[in-house]
């Protein structure tokens, strides 16, 4: 059976000629297409109440955050101090942020995917530049198009799926991380120092963040992401499925038969 994967919802405004402006609650197919050619069933996941969080993730095996607006600052303790903040909505950045720390208390199989990052990094404590100057401004074309090397840390999750010490990723983003989350660590920089991985420290944890956007690369250290978290995701729906098994099966006592009274 199929592992259902989650994939928090994008956030845009559309005009429309009937009915104006409106919020869109939308994925772009490339994420579905990458989770599906990975074996994946995809559900996009509308934002809504933190405290809806838990009961959400009963009904899922893992958890993609893809990229999108930047974060709101005061989400990290910090005030807007660039004029290039754009798409911020704190009412997303709380609710995936509770994504975040519910599936981390149940391990659940994450990536996190540029945006997606930088919500694992905030949800555990850490900040963002909210600004790279010096980061490549001119992205048209560059979705598609590697250019960005990146140094894969030996010995990491990231290092065991990819496969190598360098990979050559897309870059998309302007803002990165700052301040490292609590319980994370650094498995990828690109070579102008920014962050371009983290993972956690605890091994038994099945995440993995990066800042670039593989659903956009035909590369094999792309696809083996999402190989890589639909694997997690089997894994981990086959020992739920089991532990349900365990706890339904219950011990009937059987009653003895005493003898008649002569």
């Amino acid at each position: 059976m199929k592992p259902v994967i989650a994939v928090s919802a994008q956030q845009a405004v559309s005009t429309t000629k009937h009915y104006g402006d409106q919020r869109i609650t939308s994925l772009y197919d490339l994420y579905v297409t990458a989770i599906q050619q990975a074996g994946g069933l995809p559900v996009v996941l509308a934002h809504g109440e933190p405290v809806d969080v838990p009961r959400l993730l009963d009904r899922f095996d893992a958890l993609v955050l893809p990229g999108g607006g930047d974060i709101d600052p005061t989400s990290y303790g910090d005030v807007p101090q660039t004029d290039t903040l754009y798409g911020m909505r704190p009412e997303s950045d709380l609710f995936e942020v509770a994504l975040v720390r519910e599936a981390a208390k149940r391990q659940m199989p994450i990536l996190g995917i540029c945006r997606g990052l930088q919500v694992i990094n905030v949800a555990f404590g850490g900040t963002l530049h909210q600004d790279l100057p010096e980061h490549p401004q001119d992205l048209a074309g560059r979705a598609f198009a590697p250019h960005y090397r990146t140094d894969v840390a030996p010995g990491s999750r990231l290092h065991e799926v990819v496969g190598r010490n360098e990979i050559v990723v897309n870059s998309l983003h302007h803002q990165g991380v700052k301040d490292v989350g609590e319980g994370l660590q650094v498995v990828a920089t690109a070579n102008d120092g920014v962050v371009e991985s983290l993972e956690p420290e605890n091994p038994a944890w099945d995440m993995l963040a990066v800042q670039w956007h593989p659903e956009c690369l035909h590369k094999d250290h792309a696809t083996a992401l999402f190989n890589w978290l639909v694997a997690a995701a089997a894994m981990k729906a086959t020992q739920h499925d089991l532990h349900s098994l365990t706890e339904s099966v219950r011990v009937i006592p059987v009653k003895r038969k005493t003898a008649a009274a002569s």
